[in-house]
């Protein structure tokens, strides 16, 4: 096969019926529900029922809990046709979100867009390709989605970069075309520009599921003062910036993050007096502004991952509540904070009730203003909640 590796499939079984839930459109199954599997990771796989009948086809992983993903329920052959025919759609439905202000987006969001493990961003003609996991690596063959990508979608791609994780020793490799400026690339969300440094950054590159929240917050911070914490390259605080604050904070640990958000609020035109950028543990940061009793009108928590696995969660959402109830201290009475969180072990259910004890916590009481998640370029199955992932709350503040 030209895209996916299909030779010597393996048979894997399950141990238990679990067909409905893989008709009802969830492409997972983890290896409790099935025999061992024996064989190298990412192996093409036909997936038989406990009665020996064929439930679906998909791709093996036999050294990790997610150890078959499926790419066509039942007994029908995964081909190099459909894999086109996913792409093209996928592009398709996005394609209008591409417009004169707006020269990013996710172009493919793994089992969002049918196709496991595969992600790809897009930062104006650059298209960032990511494989999740030892088993899609195997399984997808980058070079030649990279040249459908280029040449296929009919999308303005001039390269397509392989992203690696960040500790890996080599991060990454173009696949197709040519790409300048990959440390220092520039693109425009809604007419905001970014700079970003494809190669070291984190993700593909920039967090652009948070797009249409910081949209948002660039609508709500005329005249106000406004914290970012964990404010990596300063997303948004730049569009707080542009939305008339008077004073932006951005605070993240990170050296070449706060470095990042100190170039993109100068690219922006933006007054340098107006932002403090500060590199600084943000727990640290906080426990110091308590006590100084310093307060902003808007404050901001978007903390990475505290839950990578539903193991974590009972611990992450302890951790969840204590640093936001912490930081709804800061905020002013009447003030306003946004709470986000990137896990999707966590549900938006479970995240409420950690943002309603955080306010208890912090003896505070919140009005819900807004409720959103991750934007339209960002699908998942209806049957898979866990890709419903980014939650992010904005409330309103009172201290009596």
């Amino acid at each position: 096969m030209k895209y996916f590796s299909a030779e010597k499939p393996l048979r894997p079984r399950l141990t238990r019926d679990i067909t409905k839930h893989l008709k009802r459109g969830n492409p997972w199954v983890f290896a409790d529900a099935l025999e061992k599997i024996k064989g190298p990771e990412g192996q093409y796989g036909i997936l038989s029922g406990p009665r020996g009948e064929v439930v679906a086809h998909g791709f093996t992983a036999s050294t990790v809990n997610l150890a078959f993903r499926v790419l066509t329920v039942g007994d029908r052959r995964f081909t190099d046709a459909e894999v086109e025919r996913r792409l093209l759609r996928a592009a398709e439905n996005k394609r209008h979100l591409l417009t004169g202000e707006n020269k990013c987006l996710r172009l493919l969001n793994g089992e969002g867009d049918d196709l496991p493990g595969l992600v790809v961003d897009y930062y104006d003609g650059v298209a960032v390709l990511k494989l999740d996991g030892v088993a899609s690596e195997a399984f997808w063959k980058k070079e030649a989605l990279a040249e459908f990508i280029m040449d296929g979608l009919k999308l303005p791609v001039r390269c397509v970069y392989f992203k690696r994780k960040n500790r890996e020793e080599e991060k990454g490799l173009i696949l197709k075309g040519e790409c300048e400026q990959l440390t220092d690339l520039e693109f425009l969300e809604h007419g905001v520009k970014f700079r970003t440094n494809i190669v070291d950054a984190a993700k593909t590159g920039f967090f652009l599921d948070q797009r249409e929240n910081r949209n948002f917050i660039r609508s709500v911070s005329r005249d106000k003062t406004l914290l970012n914490l964990f404010g990596y390259t300063g997303g948004f605080s730049v569009y707080a910036g542009l939305g008339g604050a008077t004073r932006v904070t951005t605070v993240d640990i990170a050296p070449n993050a706060i470095k990042g958000a100190e170039r993109n609020w100068q690219i922006n035109h933006l007054a340098p007096g107006l932002h403090d950028a500060v590199c600084e543990d943000a727990f640290e940061f906080v426990a110091q502004a308590q006590k100084e009793k310093r307060l902003w009108d808007i404050v901001i928590t978007d903390p990475p991952s505290f839950a990578p696995n539903q193991k974590a969660v009972a611990a992450a959402r302890e951790a969840y509540i204590k640093v936001f109830a912490d930081s709804l201290r800061l905020v002013k009475d009447e003030g306003f904070f946004a709470a986000s969180s990137c896990s999707g072990h966590i549900g938006f259910e479970e995240f409420q009730e950690i943002v309603q004890e955080a306010l208890s916590k912090a003896r505070r009481r919140g009005k819900v203003v807004l409720v959103k998640g991750q934007p339209e370029d960002h699908p998942y199955p209806m049957a898979l909640s866990e890709m419903r992932y980014l939650k992010f709350v904005y409330l309103q503040v009172f201290q009596d």
